[in-house]
């Protein structure tokens, strides 16, 4: 079963015209955990979904959140399984697959239709950012101050930011001092403290 997101101790639905988001985090503050919870209810609204992260423990969160036996999630390692299961509801590639990632961006006739999370953006090729910039619904995540193109990540007009650390970098968001898994968000028509309430 899926966690919730709460903003402001509401549950907060997120829609399609939350995206694109970024989401900025140290590491172990909650934004992690928030970026794969964010995801998962969106594949469970029934969205079609692209995922690409850094390391394998994301997708196993993902996947406990989905329900692991979910017939609608195909796990992709190579070229010809991104054939195969290019029709599938969410394409898990695999981890750290950046030469895939960007043959599935390339390939996928449906991907501006896709919700596509690429996690740890602080582990990826400059290439794979660039790309990941130019789709519509990308919700990017990680330390954005250890990103190479930080400044052209920040530049990109997203829906909504949430942060749950305070990045060296400018933001165009408020972003006050913050209890441990605990965010601040500001969408086009919300702000608040965002956090994860664990089902």
């Amino acid at each position: 079963m899926t966690d919730k997101i709460l903003l402001n101790e509401e549950e907060y639905v997120l829609k399609e015209s939350d995206l694109p988001c970024l989401i900025t985090y140290a590491e172990k503050t909650g934004g992690s955990h928030y970026s794969v919870t964010m995801v998962a209810q969106m594949f469970l609204a029934g969205f079609k979904v692209l995922f690409l992260t850094a390391y394998p423990m994301a997708k196993e969160n993902f996947l406990k959140q989905v329900g692991e036996s979910n017939t609608n999630v195909a796990f992709v390692t190579n070229k010809e399984e991104l054939e195969n299961y290019k029709n599938a509801q969410c394409i898990l590639i695999e981890s750290g697959n950046e030469a895939l990632f960007l043959e599935a961006v390339n390939a996928l006739s449906n991907i501006n239709e896709r919700v596509v999370l690429l996690k740890n953006i602080e582990k990826f090729s400059n290439e794979v950012i660039e790309k990941a910039l130019t789709l519509e619904k990308v919700i990017l995540s990680g330390h954005l101050d250890e990103c190479e193109l930080r400044d052209k990540i920040v530049a990109k007009n997203y829906s909504s930011i949430v942060a749950f650390s305070k990045p060296e970098i400018s933001l165009p968001i408020n972003i006050p001092e913050l209890e441990k898994y605990t965010g601040c968000l500001k969408s086009r028509d919300k702000e608040g403290v965002v956090r994860i309430k664990f089902s």
